[in-house]
């Protein structure tokens, strides 16, 4: 057994190697361990903050760790109910390392590995596609082969339940939301995956996805939600219709046109409907209009403006099941729908497919064009092996990327109102990652040549035409 005070590794009854982990440990950090050094986790960490913990499960997670991908993860019974959606993350509890039902479970695992001839040594995830990629590997690992679009609590928006743990970046949501919603077209297209049934349909922005609407009942004439809703009386006797308010005398109802008290034994009049009346402009009206708020963008709708959404169950197909456990699915799926890096006909793609011809979206895309020179390049001996560079920096999941010779494209979604805050926000964050890069690289260089904007309404293919001819 080799011990350590955060981590050992020790061996089961059935011979696997369980790195035992009894502090935060950044696994992939850590030197001293490697990938061939063990076969499965067992996580015995309990802290009065229960975020410590759980940084503990995904430091070592099988689907955040390179060093853990896919292998089996195990967490102190002690922890039983209290780790909500991580849960997600682990294979199920145990007392010790050596516990029998875990020991049972691991080669379960291991058995679907083989079973599926599931490939276990891949590249590290870079972009975001490759990250949904990983968890429908590991699902497919743990034999989960059905998915549902289930809304989740506290996102704003409706998720694959299987992508809950995909990386969520400030202000992104709604581009991943978009993303998984082309990634399904592409495996429904593929054949990887079918759809099994309808669950239900749901309203979301049309602007940005989001599923944190507000509804409001409001006046038609001058549009405030101060109103208020009484019945209507209809008198039998006279055939008077008025508000309930106006039948109102000393505590009894008198018809207000016959002066006749109305009354409760062998009644004589009936409630039809309702009326109501905007206590702002005093209007009276028998059906309100309905407003409906986006809390993320604070725009106004009206329901029949909202996008519908229809929530689906999916299954994988046989043939998904072994292009994933194969790793296959990674040449035959296309990265034009994704943010992360990619190649230049995908990123042009990719503005086609996000360039709104609605004046109205309200949505303008970013492309800043940097001139990079980079003497590493010269020693690469694989054609198709990314620069340096490019794999220094493909974890920048909230820019779409590309190179196109000494020019280092990256794009960004962004609502017109914050146009020049993200341009700022783009020039510091990838300076700052072209500058940390450079004292590595010595004789790296780069500057920014050119920012270009895409409005709404603008024609693409002038603004894609724009780009490719001032690359020189």
């Amino acid at each position: 057994m080799q011990d350590n005070t955060k981590y050992y590794i020790t061996t089961n009854p059935s011979h696997r190697r369980i790195l035992v982990i009894r502090d935060v440990v950044d696994v992939d950090h850590t030197p001293d361990l490697s990938f061939e050094d063990f076969d499965a986790i067992f996580i015995n960490v309990i802290d009065s903050v229960m975020d410590r913990n759980k940084l503990a499960i995904r430091l070592a997670s099988p689907l955040h760790s390179e060093k853990c991908r896919f292998k089996p993860c195990f967490v102190t019974r002690r922890l039983t109910g209290w780790l909500g959606k991580f849960e997600v993350l682990i294979d199920g509890y145990a007392s010790t390392p050596e516990d029998s039902s875990m020991s049972r479970t691991i080669e379960e695992i291991y058995g679907n590995f083989h079973r599926l001839n599931f490939l276990l040594g891949t590249e590290p995830v870079a972009t975001h596609a490759e990250e949904v990629v990983r968890l429908c590997r590991y699902a497919i690992s743990r034999g989960h082969y059905t998915f549902s679009s289930e809304p989740a609590q506290g996102l704003s928006q409706g998720y694959m339940s299987l992508y809950y743990h995909t990386l969520w970046l400030p202000g992104q949501q709604a581009i991943q939301s978009q993303e998984r919603e082309y990634f399904h077209k592409q495996l429904l297209k593929l054949g990887y995956i079918r759809r099994t049934r309808f669950i239900e349909r749901m309203h979301v922005c049309p602007s940005c996805n989001n599923t944190h609407l507000l509804f409001f009942e409001s006046c038609p004439k001058c549009g405030s939600s101060d109103i208020h809703e009484e019945p209507v009386i209809h008198h039998f006797r006279c055939a008077n219709v008025s508000p309930e308010s106006t039948y109102e005398w000393d505590g009894e109802l008198r018809c207000p046109k016959c002066k006749h008290m109305l009354r409760h034994i062998g009644v004589d009049y009936d409630k039809p409907s309702s009326i109501y009346t905007c206590k702002q402009c005093d209007n009276t009206f028998m059906y309100p209009d309905m407003r409906v708020l986006c809390t993320e963008e604070q725009h106004v709708w009206r329901p029949d403006q909202l996008r519908p959404v229809d929530v689906e169950e999916y299954e994988f197909t046989p043939e998904g099941i072994r292009a994933f456990a194969n790793n296959d699915v990674t040449h035959t799926l296309s990265h034009v729908g994704f943010y992360g890096y990619s190649s230049m006909r995908d990123f042009m793609d990719y503005l086609r497919l996000h360039a709104n011809p609605d004046p109205d979206s309200g949505y303008v895309l970013i492309v800043s064009r940097f001139y990079v020179f980079d003497p590493a390049i010269d020693y690469l001996t694989d054609s198709d092996a990314l620069p340096p560079l490019v794999a220094s920096m493909r974890r920048f999941l909230n820019y779409k990327q590309a190179t196109w010779g000494n020019n280092y494209y990256f794009m960004r979604r962004v609502h017109e109102g914050e146009v020049a805050k993200a341009m700022g926000e783009m020039e510091y964050e990838i300076k700052a990652q072209l500058h940390d890069y450079n004292d590595v690289s010595p004789g790296f260089q780069h500057e920014l040549i050119e920012t270009y904007l895409y409005h709404p309404g603008d024609d693409v293919e002038q603004f894609i035409k724009r780009i490719e001819e001032e690359r020189n």
